[in-house]
């Protein structure tokens, strides 16, 4: 693993070369170099953008890269690469171009340049391997985010590539807004750039946003997409009162309705519910409820909402009952081992022996197809059956 940890800090201008290691193959060279390289093998390149002491990065080197199917498959079918954003200029360009601002983020470009996808955080083995293979997919049949150019360079504006200075404070939101109102193509990739550092979108911007929402999200993906989206979503939630009132809340949901789109509103409606019922209105319960009676099947947000509502759901029993019940129809088998582990014990402690067993055989399964031990969760569906 060290040798990884070497060669991923080699400057990202040398020559190609290939590095034997415990984990993927990766090599480093120049943009010319890797996208030559991916035109003659017919691969696509695969990047991996981190920074040392990042946990998240660390845990893909260690726990998922060096897996034996892992890395075959990135061996076969990716030109695999990677760069320290803090120490390899390379790295910093590839933030700039891309807007990256969370690691590890992953790139995955064709040997034209062209940006075919990207994700990002740690995944666990199989779901990187999804990951993985939809873009093998996405690259056999042509499928590009073509918003982004094919060149590294880009016309981007002083202050928008400040914004990966060191010294950096923020933007000035009057130059920021002087600049959108210029552009003329809104669907250009600076000007698109531009909109991720604006908290509210000048006039004309949103309303354009909204109706040219697929488009955008054809030309750019969803992950930065949701990030604007998230802004204006804010932007709703910032004018119901601070004191919880379910009739208004109820009213301003179907008045929303109306604004975004049907393939949006399911995602729309819990992103209300929980930055509104629950981190505006402190109200764990009214949170749960609505959930429980709208679930999204967005299995991340059971996740990190354990962590948020762990203090509240200690001090009441009925809170988790309403948890496990919002979670029912949200998680699958195919879920992280994280959650499954915590809606396991959760069940477990409070007597819902179905539901235990249901979560403990998921986990059970999940271990053993990665080849990891599951003595543990064996012995605690041994002693439900007890």
């Amino acid at each position: 693993m060290q040798k990884l940890t070497k060669a991923l800090l080699i400057a990202a201008l040398l020559p190609v070369v290939a590095y034997a290691q415990d984990s993927t193959q990766f090599i480093k060279g120049s943009w010319k170099e890797l996208t030559a390289r991916a035109q003659k093998e017919h691969k696509p390149i695969f990047i991996d953008t981190y920074f040392e002491g990042c946990h998240a990065c660390k845990d893909m080197e260690v726990k998922v890269f060096p897996r034996p199917e892992v890395k075959r498959y990135m061996e076969e079918n990716f030109i695999c690469t990677g760069y320290d954003v803090f120490k390899e200029e390379f790295g910093m360009e590839l933030c700039r171009k891309y807007f990256m601002r969370g690691f590890p983020t992953y790139l995955v470009i064709s040997g034209e340049g062209k940006l075919l996808n990207r994700g990002a955080g740690y995944q666990e083995p199989d779901r990187f391997m999804a990951f993985l293979k939809e873009n093998v997919a996405r690259y056999k049949e042509g499928r590009y985010l073509a918003g982004f150019g094919t060149s590294l360079s880009s016309k981007d504006p002083d202050f928008y590539r400040a914004m990966w200075n060191k010294d950096y404070k923020g933007g000035n939101k009057e130059e920021i807004a002087a600049y959108l109102a210029k552009q003329k193509d809104k669907l250009a990739e600076s000007s698109f750039k531009v909109m991720q550092m604006s908290r509210e979108l000048p006039a004309g911007y949103r309303e354009f946003y909204l109706k040219n929402r697929e488009a955008y999200l054809a030309r750019f993906g969803e992950e930065l997409n949701n990030n604007i989206l998230d802004g204006l979503l804010k932007q709703d939630i910032a004018t119901l009162p601070a004191i919880l009132d379910m009739t208004v809340f109820t009213a301003f949901l179907q008045k929303q309705q109306q604004v975004y789109g049907a393939g949006d509103w399911s995602y729309v409606q819990m992103f209300y519910a929980e930055n509104y019922l629950f981190k505006k209105c402190k109200d764990a319960k009214a949170f749960l409820e609505f959930a429980a009676a709208h679930p999204d099947k967005n299995e991340n947000r059971v996740r990190y909402m354990n962590f948020y509502m762990g203090a509240d759901m200690a001090k009441d029993p009925a809170l988790k009952a309403l948890y496990l019940k919002w979670a029912e129809p949200v998680v699958t088998a195919d879920a992280s081992l994280e959650t499954l582990q915590m809606l396991a014990y959760m069940s477990k402690g409070l007597d819902e022996k179905a539901q235990a067993k249901k979560y403990f055989g998921w986990l059970v399964a999940k271990k053993k197809a990665w080849g990891d031990d599951a003595v543990r969760e064996e012995k605690e569906l041994r002693d439900l059956d007890i």
